[in-house]
C-alpha cells in the first residue's frame, strides 16, 4: 500500500491498494485488490484482482476473484468470479 495522504485504509495481500494516494476508507483483501486505486474512497475489494482497474471510483463493493475488475466508476456492487464490464450504479451477480 502506498503511504501518502489517504486515511483509514486497510490492505492485505501482495500489492493491494498499491497506488493509493489520497483515497480514504478503502478496504482491499487479496493480491492486486484495488491495485490501481489512487483517489477513490469508500471501496471494498475482496478477492484476487478485485476492483483492479478502479482509480477514482467511490463506494464500490466487489466480492470474489476479479470481481469488478473493469469498473472505473462509483456506486457499484459486483459479486462475481468473472470480470464485470464498466457501468455505474449497477449490481451484477454472476458465476462461471
Amino acid at each position: 500500500m502506498s503511504r501518502l495522504t489517504g486515511f483509514g485504509n486497510a490492505a492485505n495481500g501482495h500489492l493491494a491498494l498499491y497506488s493509493n494516494t489520497t483515497g480514504d476508507s478503502n478496504t482491499a483483501n487479496g493480491r492486486n485488490a484495488l491495485i490501481n486505486n489512487t483517489t477513490g474512497s469508500g471501496n471494498t475489494a475482496n478477492g484476487v484482482d478485485a476492483l483492479y482497474s478502479n482509480t477514482t471510483g467511490n463506494n464500490n463493493v466487489a466480492l470474489g476473484n476479479s470481481a469488478g475488475g473493469f469498473l472505473t466508476t462509483g456506486d457499484n456492487i459486483s459479486l462475481s468470479s468473472t470480470m464485470v464490464l464498466p457501468a455505474s450504479r449497477t449490481t451484477s451477480v454472476s458465476a462461471q
